[in-house]
């Protein structure tokens, strides 16, 4: 693994682990939570730290905003994406190298909150 790149957890690890940006839906948004190598990327002539290298230059760097704006249809290959205020069209093979976190936590929470609310509201 390149030594520059944070290291995540693995995608199995736990519910609040990274996931690839890939296994997100449209409209799903997320934080990128780091770059991971793919297999498949690097042929031997470094093909993929050029990958990486581009996506890092595109802005999906750890803590950015990302959101899955589109998939195109049968297979979700390319995605569209935007990230901070840029859209961009990425493969599949590309998306999987972006590792995101999904903001469930954040949700549960404004969630319970919100029917605190209601009840303190209601009484």
């Amino acid at each position: 693994m390149n030594p520059i790149l944070p290291a995540v957890n693995p995608p199995d690890s736990n519910a609040n682990s990274a996931h690839p940006l890939a296994e997100l839906r449209r409209g799903e948004a997320a934080v990128v939570a780091g770059l991971a190598e793919v297999a498949g990327f690097d042929d031997g002539h470094g093909s993929g730290a050029i990958v990486l290298a581009r996506l890092r230059d595109l802005g999906f760097v750890a803590g950015a905003r990302c959101e899955v704006i589109a998939k195109m249809w049968p297979v979700g290959d390319p995605m569209v994406v935007r990230v901070g205020g840029s859209t961009f069209a990425l493969r599949r093979a590309e998306a999987a190298a972006v590792r995101v976190m999904r903001p469930e936590v954040k949700a549960a929470a404004q969630v319970q909150l919100a029917l605190k609310e209601t009840s303190t509201a209601l009484a």
